[in-house]
Order: C-alpha cells, then structure tokens, then sequence
C-alpha cells in the first residue's frame, strides 16, 4: 500500500512542478512534466487492488502481480497517447478532448473501480470483528473518494466551465487527501 502513497505523491510533486515549468514555456520539458505526473496519479491506484488481493488472500504468485503492474502501466501510457486526447491551451493548462473523456472514464471504470468494488466486497465476507468491518468501511469510503477525484479529475480537464473548474479546484484537493486518510485508517494502518 506505501507503494500507492509514494507514486500518488510522486504524481502530485511532479504535478506541481510541471505548474512552475509553465513559466519558462519551454513546450517539451511542459508536456513531460505532464505527462509523467498524470501517469504517475492515474497509476496508483493499482497498487490498492493488489492491496486488497495480498489481504484475500489470493494465491497469485508475484510474477502474476508484476504482470498486472507491468500490462496496467502500458494501459495508461496509451491512454495518454490517444490521438488528439490531451492538448494544451494558451496558458499551458490540459485540455482533454470529450472523447479522451470517454475512454479514459472507461479505462479507470474497467480497470480500477470495478475491480475495487468486487474485491472490496470480498473482502467484507472475510471479516468477522466489528471493529474489521468498521475499519472496511471507512477504506471503502476512501476508495471511493479516490475514484470520485479520478473521475472528477478527468472531467476538471475535460468541461472547461469556469465555476465548475473552480469548486472542483477546491474539492479535488480536499477528496485526495480524505481518500488517502481513509484508505491508510481503513485498512492500511496496522490491520
């Protein structure tokens, strides 16, 4: 699960960089710093679902895990290489195309929350102590937090409506930080 964290906050740094290279307009060193902090955010989350497998149990030996870990990532590079998907407008800010919107919504919804979902409720079988599945239940409302800013995240970049830019600015921050506060004191914290 630190593995998440560290590549999620990786992502975030990376992203605010990639805000402050904005002032020098060098093109290429803006569309990697992008490119790197989204990927890095968008891949996070799979290290939750391997989470969750690792306490279910599940009998995968760990070649099976870096396979998932390795065909994931090739999933979300070409995700960010979808022709006419991402652009950038005058001010060096993303703006994604509402086809992008779609597939990219498809790809998180296929391989993130629906899997988060099924193995969740999984894992809410195993559990006996209250004390378990209150502490489930507080995980779960972190990953879906956390699927809510995916989600929202992709929309921010996507409609460019201002005031709706501005209260998700607001929002986005304060579901990343729940989330990951919910996930560690879910589960994560010393089960």
């Amino acid at each position: 699960l630190s593995i998440f964290y560290v590549i999620a906050g990786a992502g975030l740094i990376l992203n605010f960089v990639q805000f402050l290279a904005r002032l020098t307009e060098i093109e290429i060193i803006i569309y990697l710093l992008y490119f790197l902090s989204s990927f890095l955010i968008i891949f996070s989350p799979i290290f939750i679902l391997i989470f969750i497998n690792i306490i279910l149990k599940v009998d995968f030996p760990n070649k099976k895990y870096i396979l998932i870990v390795f065909f994931y990532a090739i999933g979300c590079i070409i995700i960010h290489l979808f022709p006419g998907g991402i652009t950038f407008n005058e001010n060096w800010t993303p703006v994604y195309s509402w086809t992008f919107f779609i597939v990219a919504n498809i790809f998180l919804t296929i391989f993130i929350v629906i899997p988060m979902i099924l193995y969740s409720i999984q894992l809410s079988r195993t559990f006996i102590s209250q004390d378990l599945k209150r502490r489930l239940r507080l995980f779960l409302l972190g990953i879906t937090a956390l699927s809510l800013e995916l989600y929202g995240g992709v929309l921010f970049n996507t409609w460019q409506e201002p005031i709706f830019r501005y209260i998700y600015g607001l929002l986005g921050i304060f579901l990343f930080i729940s989330s990951g506060l919910m996930i560690y004191y879910g589960i994560g914290k010393s089960l």
